[in-house]
């Protein structure tokens, strides 16, 4: 969710391209996810996985340049794939 509220204070238009391969894949993982994260630990902790990263992005957008949000932004992307190979090497518990 990070990827999606970060990509929102990018003012930069060409720098706002940049964001397209982190947003898209972002927004498909991340769905992927969220909908696991709901079935497996219910909605608190899924509604907590939206709403807790956009103070974060919000505060994070408005100190930083955007090519450091930038980076921040392909960072956080990196961490979520790394996460997401984690999690999704767990079998499901039956």
């Amino acid at each position: 969710a990070f990827v999606v509220y970060g990509t929102v204070y990018v003012r930069h238009e060409m720098l706002i391209l940049a964001c397209i391969p982190p947003m898209f894949v972002a927004l498909i993982v991340g769905f992927i996810m969220w909908i696991y994260a709901f079935e497996t630990f219910g909605l608190p902790m899924a509604l907590a996985a939206l709403v807790v990263p956009f103070p974060l992005a919000w505060k994070l957008g408005r100190r930083y340049s955007v090519r450091d949000l930038l980076i921040v932004i392909y960072l956080a992307w990196a961490l979520g794939m790394v996460v997401a190979l984690y999690a999704f090497s767990f079998p499901d518990a039956t």
